[in-house]
């Protein structure tokens, strides 16, 4: 029955798509939410799309690297030679050297394309932001998240749930196929509702709070902790904005220790699910202790995912110098443990060695002071904040190992490029901003 629905809901998200993008919306903007929705589309038939098809690949892997061929031939080639990308290119040489260095050759092709992919939705979003503005991108882009959204809304009025812990809590997941990537698309939708404008979407204050409560939903620990920023600015902004200037600091206080007792609060209702991170806090140690030396209770720390960690951690350690440097090679994880390492940082150390994890940490780096140079104060603060909580997020999972939170990281990254820093360049137009079609007095330099 539910496999039916998806069909239906997936017609009628096709349509809404083909209404937006045949309407007032830019080539780059109709390319990102196009891909957006294939992925959600694909993703939701994963028990047909999820197998092998062709030369190993399957239809959602050959989905992925179609939208990575078409974005290079549909984006101008200016975009790639951005300055701000220098440090990404950097984090994709060193994962090239990897796979080289250890032969490999498929795993890296696979992280590749994957980057390739967030690296193709990064320049059209931010083409379209330097076109329309992110309000108004994001806004259009919204519709790309229908199917997923409508899904688990209907998840849950029919109760098709996913049991996914000991503990004998669920998620709703609308039919797909794991509570990670699927936490991705709902932290993507709170992100792009909440970077839309007041008033440009009907019903936006209960849309945000219905996303909220969706994630809630998911039941995925880490992802709750990436949105907090990002929902506590939202509701902050929204108050701010309905009061007299003259009730200001006095309502504004009354409303910061409301959303601190709510946020209080919500810990306490799901206090059994958060207490790891204190007793892994408190213990610090165990975290580089070898796997044979854990007691079974520090075993269950944060979901064994600390017991996990020390397996990667072991066998970087006493690797030689040159997997130490270079790491073991791109998803060469697979066929030497039994799971993935739920820690980004951890995985990286492990697959590209020490130049590989300097090289993310500098890109992280980058991200942080770019950010800063920009003159929109709230965006500032908004995208610091939320950047900040998908580090958090890193720490505990790996987004960045989906297509989904390389998604999100895409959003981030093309609000970073494309707008202003605060100073302006008053430099004639250049030639890659002809190609381009830019006006620098319209965004940033390059």
């Amino acid at each position: 029955m539910f496999e039916g629905l998806k069909v239906v809901v997936g017609l009628i998200s096709f349509i809404l798509v083909y209404r937006t993008i045949t309407g007032n919306c830019n080539k780059y903007l109709a390319f990102a939410i196009c891909a957006i929705w294939l992925r959600f589309f694909l993703s939701a038939f994963h028990s047909i799309t999820y197998s092998s098809l062709v030369a190993g690949f399957s239809i959602n892997a050959l989905g992925s690297i179609g939208v990575a061929g078409l974005g290079l031939l549909l984006i101008p080639t200016a975009v790639f030679t951005l300055r701000k990308l220098f440090p990404y290119y950097l984090f994709f040489a060193a994962i090239a050297a990897s796979g080289i260095v250890n032969f490999e050759i498929p795993g890296t092709i696979n992280v590749l394309v994957k980057w390739c992919y967030f690296l193709v939705l990064s320049g059209a979003l931010f083409l379209s932001i330097r076109m329309q503005g992110h309000a108004d991108t994001f806004k259009k882009l919204a519709v790309a998240f229908v199917m997923p959204v409508m899904l688990q809304v209907f998840s849950f009025l029919l109760g098709e749930v996913k049991a996914t812990e000991a503990d004998g809590s669920a998620s709703y997941i609308g039919g797909y196929n794991h509570e990670a990537a699927f936490s991705m698309i709902i932290v993507s939708f709170i992100f792009v509702i909440g970077l839309t404008e007041r008033g440009s979407i009907k019903f936006r204050s209960t849309l945000f709070s219905l996303a909220v409560f969706l994630l809630i939903l998911v039941n995925y620990r880490t992802a709750m902790l990436a949105v907090l920023p990002t929902v506590a600015v939202f509701y902050y902004n929204l108050i701010e904005q309905r009061i007299r200037p003259s009730q200001k600091v006095s309502v504004m206080t009354i409303v910061s220790m409301v959303i601190i007792l709510a946020f209080m609060a919500l810990s306490i209702t799901m206090r059994e699910r958060f207490a790891d991170i204190g007793t892994l806090i408190s213990n610090l140690d165990v975290v580089l202790k070898a796997p044979i030396y854990f007691s079974e209770a520090e075993k269950d720390i944060m979901s064994a995912r600390v017991y996990i960690w020390s397996f990667y951690i072991n066998a970087f350690i006493n690797a030689d110098l040159l997997n130490q440097l270079f790491g073991f090679g791109p998803d060469s994880w697979r066929g030497v443990f039994a799971q993935y390492a739920h820690n980004t940082f951890v995985s990286y150390l492990y697959e590209y060695g020490l130049l590989g994890l300097l090289s993310f940490l500098l890109l992280c780096v980058s991200i942080v002071f770019q950010t800063l140079t920009l003159s929109d104060s709230g965006l500032k603060k908004l995208l610091l904040l939320s950047f900040f909580g998908f580090m958090a997020m890193n720490m505990a999972t790996m987004p960045l190992w989906n297509i989904e939170g390389l998604i999100f990281f895409s959003l981030m990254g093309a609000l970073v490029f494309a707008n202003k820093p605060n100073k302006q360049r008053k430099a004639p137009i250049s030639s890659i901003e002809k190609v381009m079609g830019i006006n620098p007095t319209q965004g940033n330099a390059i």
